[in-house]
């Protein structure tokens, strides 16, 4: 993996699930963890860079594409719905919001 730390499974799929085309600055910094401008605009820079290899193209020219980000981050979208629906079989989110 070439990237931050991603964070916990439910905000892996709730960005996602809200934001199946591109993600802006608020959501990359819920995503990575990120708290400082120049970290988030190097980020950016380097999910750009795989979105114009992957030939993905966003609406938005302040957005990146969301799969481009989640495929920088490593994350497989399968495995994390594979984990929450195991965090809900063992209760994991009941009291959650």
């Amino acid at each position: 993996m070439r990237s931050a730390k991603p964070i916990d499974t439910r905000t892996v799929l709730k960005i996602y699930f809200n934001y199946p085309n591109e993600i802006g600055n608020a959501q990359l910094r819920e995503l990575f963890d990120i708290a400082a401008n120049s970290t988030l605009a190097r980020l950016k820079t380097k999910i750009r860079k795989l979105q114009v290899e992957e030939g993905l193209k966003v609406l938005n020219a302040h957005n990146v594409s969301t799969k481009a980000a989640y495929q920088y981050a490593g994350i497989d979208i399968e495995e994390m719905k594979k984990r929450y629906r195991e965090g809900q079989r063992l209760g994991l989110w009941d009291g959650l919001n």
